[in-house]
């Protein structure tokens, strides 16, 4: 009979064992991921890889950029599912390198696929309404929600962290925390930011990061 006690308290806490790891791995890797976004540790240091985005230190909340739809109603991050956002600034007209950054983002979105529900895109413009043939250009990109921005106080935002994004011609990524934490420029390929967002993919766990 003690015998058969004992292998019944082996069966039951053995489970419990694999169990109680999987929650500290998770536990583990989601204060891990928030360290990285608050600056505390180097990530890609950490696990031996080198992010090709620049990092920015420290991140910026997204919520101390107003933000509106369109022009009109004011857009709240917060409300919405937590997924990494790629955010691309502009300004009335879609220039050249523009449109190069707009087409990057849509293969970057194209070439997830079953993560593309894990990323969306967000255009931030700071002259509204946009021009004829930018609204045009648009309509090749179905999938991009057009936001708008007060010009100074998006400068003011971005200023805080050193950049300039409208004249150095960069956009971002923004983690599902809404921290802009990486940003890029015409110089980096579609491949270098795939790469980035494969890892932080790879290595975040928003969809357990709820509430």
């Amino acid at each position: 009979m003690s015998i058969d006690v004992a292998k019944t308290k082996r069966n039951v806490r053995v489970p419990a064992i694999i169990l109680g790891s999987l929650v500290l791995v998770i536990f583990a890797s989601t204060l891990l991921f928030r360290a990285s976004v608050l600056g505390t540790i180097n990530l890609p240091e950490l696990l031996g890889t080198r992010n090709n985005g620049t990092l920015i230190k420290p991140p910026q909340p997204l919520a101390d950029l107003p933000l509106q739809i369109a022009g009109a109603d004011k857009f709240q991050f917060d409300a919405l599912p937590k997924q990494w956002t790629l955010l691309i600034p502009v300004a009335s007209h879609c220039d050249e390198q523009c449109r190069q950054a707009l087409y990057i983002t849509r293969q970057l979105h194209i070439a997830l696929g079953k993560n593309a529900d894990r990323v969306r895109r967000f255009l931030v413009a700071t002259e509204y309404p946009l021009d004829a043939d930018f609204e045009h250009l648009l309509t090749e990109h179905p999938k991009l929600q057009v936001l708008t921005a007060d010009a100074t106080a998006f400068a003011q935002f971005f200023a805080k962290a050193g950049l300039q994004p409208l004249r150095d011609r960069q956009y971002f990524i923004v983690d599902p925390n809404g921290w802009v934490m990486m940003y890029y420029n015409n110089e980096h390929n579609g491949k270098a930011v795939m790469t980035d967002l494969k890892f932080l993919l790879t290595n975040s766990h928003e969809n357990e990061d709820r509430g």
